[in-house]
């Protein structure tokens, strides 16, 4: 079964990572909460030591936190980081400077998994204020388009995606969404050819 691995930083993580997994299709997906950057890169390292094949990093990460992250796993498995298209850098720059306010927001991530149930396999988790942050498997773009119109006009402040989605993914989805900022997964270089593979696998 092939494995791969969306983490987010999550301050009251374990410190060793707190996991969600779903699985289908043949295809397992864990997602990982950490409490910082520091705590990431043993935990996914673990992983990878278990035999995950791809790293798909949140944009809380930021460029820095990812090049930590490479530097350390991403010679054995490719490593991907969100990022942000011009239409969603208003917006996001917006959701940051909440969120160093120590403001919470509800964020909502979709992970494509073939076969998955979104009605099933979703992490829900409630924040103060009536905030949350959801995290759901989807098997393809339309259920992805289903779910990004049910937040649309809500409290969800940023939409991240994850797993593989096609180049126009994030666009459509910002737009169903109502506008509400979306990014994607993009892979360096080194990492491009690996990432086929594994998707094609």
């Amino acid at each position: 079964m092939s494995e791969s691995i969306v983490v987010f930083p999550q301050p009251d993580a374990d410190p060793k990572g707190t996991r969600t997994v779903f699985e289908s299709g043949g295809r397992r997906l864990t997602l990982l909460a950490v409490p910082d950057e520091t705590e990431a890169v043993p935990a996914i390292a673990d992983l990878v030591a278990e035999g995950a094949g791809l790293v798909e990093l949140c944009g809380g990460f930021g460029p820095v936190g990812a090049a930590k992250v490479i530097a350390e796993v991403g010679d054995r498995v490719p490593v991907g980081a969100i990022g942000y298209g011009s239409e969603s850098l208003a917006a996001i720059s917006r959701f940051h400077l909440t969120f160093l306010a120590g403001q919470d927001q509800s964020e909502l991530f979709m992970m494509l998994l073939p076969g998955a149930d979104p009605r099933r396999d979703r992490l829900v988790a409630e924040r103060p204020g009536g905030f949350t942050f959801s995290a759901v498997a989807v098997p393809d773009l339309a259920a992805a388009e289903r779910e990004a119109r049910e937040v649309r006009g809500t409290k969800v402040g940023l939409i991240e995606i994850f797993g593989g989605f096609g180049a126009d993914a994030a666009a459509r989805i910002h737009e169903v969404a109502g506008g509400i900022p979306v990014g994607s997964v993009t892979y360096g270089i080194e990492s491009m050819d690996a990432a086929a593979a594994f998707r094609a696998a």
